[in-house]
C-alpha cells in the first residue's frame, strides 16, 4: 500500500489499469493497392477533412521514376470514416512513372548520397547504405491549417537490423494537394532539418497532441517523456520545454520517464474522459493501452486490449496504432491496425484492422 501510494504520489505509474476490453476482434485485412508489395506502419490522423496514413519502409511493384522499388516512406488516403467494414482508399498519389510519391521526401543531400550508394556495384561503397525518413503519427494544427509529422532520420547499410537513428523532428505540410517540406532548424549541424540529435531523446517518436496553441510530444525507447513547445514556435529549440515530474524544464536532461514503452500513440478518449497511450509491449504481440488525466500523468498501468495474431509468420509487432478519426460511441470503440507478413516474399506484408470495444474498469 505505501509503494502504490508513493508511485501515485510522484506521478508515476498508477497501480491499476483504468480499462476493461469487453470484446475484441480482427474485422479485416484492409485492401492494398497492386503497386505496393509491402509495408509496414500506418499511423493515420484527420487532415483537412481526410484519412491520412503514413507507412515506413514501403516496397513497390513499379519502379519509380528514379527506377527504385525501395521507398523509405509512403502514404494513402481516405475519406472513408467508418471503420466497422474496413476502410476505403483513395487512388494513390504517384509520380511521372505511375509510382507511389514518398511522404516525406529525402533532402537533395540524402538523395544524392542513397544515388551514390546504390546497386551493388556502386559508386560509392558501402553499397547498399541509405538515409531514411521514418514518419509517426501526423497531428493536425487546425488554427494553423497544416499538419505536423514527426519523423526520425535512420543510417541504414545492408544486414538484418543494421540501422540506427540520427535524430528527430518534424515535417510540415501546409497544403493538401502538395507534399510535405522539412525546415531547416540549424544549417550549421550535419544534418539540418533536424531538431533533436542523436544523443537526445527523440521527441515526437512517441506520439504527439495538440492541446490550446501548444504542442506535446512524447520521446520513448525505453520510456516515455514528455515535451512541449508553444506551435508558433516549433522549430526553435530554445522554445522547448520538458516534464521533470512537478514542473516543465529548459532543460532537456530533466526530463522524467512517465512510462515504460518502446513507443505510444496518444490521444484523448471523450468517453473514458483520459487521455489515453495505445501501443504493443516490447517485442511481444500484446496491444495495451494506459490512462491518464493528464499528459503528464499519473499513467494508469497498461490495460491489454488484444494480441495480435500474426499468422504463424514469426516476428513481433511493434507498429500497432490507434485511429482516432473512426472510434465509435465517443472513444468506447477503438479501432488498431497492425502489419503482419503475407508470406509473399521477404517483405511481403498486410493491414489488420482490429476492433475493440473498452469500458472503464471496475475498482472495488
Amino acid at each position: 500500500m505505501l509503494l502504490a501510494f508513493v508511485l501515485c504520489a510522484c506521478g508515476g505509474i498508477a497501480p491499476r489499469p483504468e480499462v476493461k476490453v469487453v470484446e475484441a476482434h480482427e474485422v479485416e485485412v484492409l485492401p492494398q493497392s497492386p503497386l505496393i508489395i509491402g509495408r509496414d506502419g500506418g499511423d493515420s490522423a484527420l487532415l483537412w477533412g481526410h484519412s491520412v496514413w503514413a507507412f515506413g519502409d514501403t516496397v513497390l511493384s513499379v519502379p519509380d521514376v528514379d527506377g527504385v522499388t525501395w521507398h523509405h516512406n509512403s502514404f494513402t488516403a481516405s475519406d472513408d470514416l467508418d471503420g466497422e467494414d474496413g476502410v476505403t482508399w483513395l487512388p494513390e498519389r504517384l509520380d511521372g512513372a505511375g509510382a507511389p510519391r514518398y511522404l516525406i521526401a529525402p533532402t537533395a543531400e540524402e538523395e544524392a548520397f542513397n544515388a551514390a550508394h546504390r546497386g551493388d556495384p556502386c559508386a560509392e561503397p558501402p553499397c547498399g547504405a541509405r538515409w531514411a525518413a521514418w514518419p509517426g503519427a501526423p497531428v493536425f494544427d487546425e488554427a494553423r491549417s497544416r499538419a505536423l509529422i514527426p519523423y526520425g532520420l535512420i543510417y541504414a547499410e545492408p544486414g538484418d537490423f543494421n540501422f540506427h537513428g540520427v535524430g528527430q523532428s518534424f515535417a510540415v505540410w501546409t497544403d493538401y494537394a502538395a507534399l510535405p517540406e522539412r525546415p531547416v532548424v540549424d544549417p550549421a549541424q550535419d544534418h539540418p532539418t533536424l531538431l533533436f540529435l542523436e544523443n537526445e531523446p527523440g521527441y515526437g517518436d512517441g506520439g504527439s497532441a495538440i492541446v490550446g496553441d501548444d504542442l506535446y510530444a512524447f520521446a520513448c525507447r525505453p520510456n516515455c517523456k514528455l515535451g512541449k513547445v508553444p506551435l508558433d514556435h516549433v522549430f526553435e529549440r530554445a522554445a522547448w520545454t520538458y516534464w521533470d515530474g512537478a514542473a516543465w524544464s529548459a532543460q532537456i536532461g530533466d526530463a522524467r520517464a512517465l512510462f515504460d514503452a518502446p513507443y505510444a500513440r496518444v490521444g484523448y478518449n471523450d468517453y473514458l474522459r483520459r487521455w489515453t497511450a495505445v501501443y504493443a509491449e516490447d517485442l511481444s504481440d500484446h496491444v495495451v493501452m494506459r490512462t491518464a488525466p493528464d499528459l503528464t500523468g499519473p499513467w494508469s498501468a497498461p490495460a491489454g486490449l488484444f494480441t495480435a495474431d500474426r499468422k504463424g509468420t514469426g516476428g513481433w509487432t511493434y507498429d500497432a496504432y490507434p485511429h482516432a478519426e473512426y472510434a465509435g460511441e465517443g472513444g468506447r470503440v477503438q479501432f488498431v491496425s497492425f502489419t503482419r507478413s503475407n508470406g509473399q516474399g521477404w517483405f511481403g506484408s498486410e493491414l489488420v484492422w482490429v476492433r475493440v470495444l473498452i469500458e472503464p474498469a471496475p475498482h472495488p
